[in-house]
């Protein structure tokens, strides 16, 4: 009588939180580590990286010894060494308070970082918002164009009027003498 479970190989590793990492993942990692600028989150991304790989492999180790005791089990017959057994298990132990380690570390990077990228986000739309200059200039220009037609409009009136003024001044009685300063003031007041 042979024993039926899953083998290992059937079951991705992944298949625990329901997906891979995904290689999208590992490029855009790639990509930003070349592009050697030297910030918080690539010294992250970069020491993330070489732990995963070490977990990764050692996993995958684990998998393939697994599949082996599984495989003498199952098929050989075999009766299996409890010491190998039993390194097996250790050593997945071990593996697995790395994972989770690693785990803690990787959240309580997420909560600084996330609050960094909230404030960037913040700084950024700030940026956007003050770099409205576009359409501030626009709008004086609107406002000088109807200037500029308010003024071509009453300018025939203004230049008539001025026509009128000066053929009736010689007809005006003498002014009193006064000051500067009256003088201006009854300009600014035209």
């Amino acid at each position: 009588m042979s024993c039926r479970s899953p083998s290992l190989s059937e079951m991705p590793l992944g298949s625990v939180l329901g997906r891979r990492p995904t290689s999208h993942r590992n490029i855009c990692t790639k990509v930003l580590l070349a592009e050697g600028r030297e910030t918080p989150f690539t010294e992250h991304c970069r020491n993330y990286e070489n732990t995963y790989k070490t977990l990764q492999t050692d996993v995958q180790n684990l998998k393939d010894q697994v599949q082996e005791l599984h495989r003498d089990l199952t098929k050989h017959h075999s009766i299996i060494n409890t010491d190998k057994m039993g390194e097996i298990l250790d050593r997945s132990l071990h593996i697995d308070s790395q994972i989770a380690a690693q785990y803690s570390t990787v959240e309580t990077v997420r909560v600084m970082f996330e609050e960094i990228w909230d404030e960037t986000f913040q700084r950024v739309t700030n940026e956007q918002e003050i770099y409205e200059q576009l359409h501030d200039l626009m709008q004086l220009k609107q406002e000088n164009f109807y200037l500029t037609t308010i003024t071509r409009q009453i300018s025939p009136y203004i230049l008539s009027i001025a026509k009128v003024k000066e053929r009736l001044e010689p007809f005006q009685e003498p002014k009193e003498h006064h000051d500067d300063r009256t003088e201006t003031m009854l300009k600014i007041y035209e």
